[in-house]
C-alpha cells in the first residue's frame, strides 16, 4: 500500500498560506513571521494572524512579490524574500 503525502507546496516557489514561515524585507531590514490562525496569533513571538492586515496581504504571495500595508505611520512596503 502506498500513500501520497501533500506538503501543501507545489513547484519551486510556494505561496504564503496559514502555517507558512515568511521572511520579508522592509527596506534594508529583514523580519520573519509565522502565519497562523487568529487564536494562535502572538505578535511578541512573530506569529501573525491570517486575518491581520499584514497576514491578509501576504496570503497567496510568492517569493519576490511586493505588498503595501497601511500602518499608523503610513504605508509600509514589504518584499517576500523566503517562504518555508
Amino acid at each position: 500500500m502506498h500513500f501520497l503525502v501533500s506538503t501543501g507546496f507545489s513547484g519551486a516557489h510556494p505561496e504564503v498560506n496559514v502555517g507558512s514561515t515568511v521572511t520579508v524585507h522592509i527596506g534594508k531590514s529583514k523580519h520573519t513571521y509565522k502565519i497562523v490562525g487568529e487564536w494562535e496569533a502572538n505578535p511578541a513571538e512573530k506569529k501573525i494572524s491570517e486575518s491581520s492586515p499584514l497576514g491578509t496581504a501576504l496570503i497567496g504571495k510568492k517569493v519576490g512579490e511586493e505588498i503595501e500595508v497601511e500602518a499608523p505611520a503610513g504605508k509600509v512596503k514589504y518584499r517576500v524574500a523566503e517562504i518555508e
